[in-house]
């Protein structure tokens, strides 16, 4: 049972905070190889639950606001405006670096759960976003792994 749980520590930790997860394994005594499956299963696992709850929520959001703007139309209100010096800056940085960027490099920095909601919030009409998120998930698996196993 207490092996059970430390595997369940892992998975849930890799699922949440991905960078760090190669160090819980090795503290709680894995090897390589178990901490490498260990945190692979579990951000792949993190992945693909953030990315589709979080489309499902956005999907809400943007049902919402649609159902706001509708409203402030109907009482003769001008609708809000869209584009901000923040939306802008998100545009430039999406336009510039794309999907591959964001599973490439904000994959361990950001964690699992912001990384799939941002790829399902900006690139949910590409069939692509998952398979590459999960790509991202293994290749960092392995990095830290290794990275994590010389300093322990």
């Amino acid at each position: 049972m207490q092996q059970v749980l430390e595997i369940l520590t892992v998975i849930a930790t890799a699922m949440v905070k991905f960078m760090f997860t190669g160090l819980v394994s090795y503290g709680i005594g894995n090897t390589f190889w178990e901490t490498l499956v260990y945190t692979a299963i579990g951000g792949c696992l993190g992945t693909v639950l953030f990315y589709l709850a979080g489309s499902h929520v956005l999907e809400w959001f943007r049902l919402r606001h649609v159902r706001r703007v509708l409203d402030r139309l109907s009482r003769g209100l001008p609708p809000k405006p869209i584009f901000t010096r923040t939306n802008r800056t998100i545009v430039r940085v999406k336009q510039r670096y794309g999907m591959r960027g964001l599973a490439g490099l904000a994959l361990p920095i950001l964690s699992i759960p912001i990384t799939s909601v941002l790829a399902a919030k900006y690139f949910r009409h590409d069939r692509r976003t998952l398979p590459t998120l999960i790509s991202s998930v293994l290749v960092w698996s392995v990095v830290l792994s290794v990275a994590w196993s010389f300093i322990r």
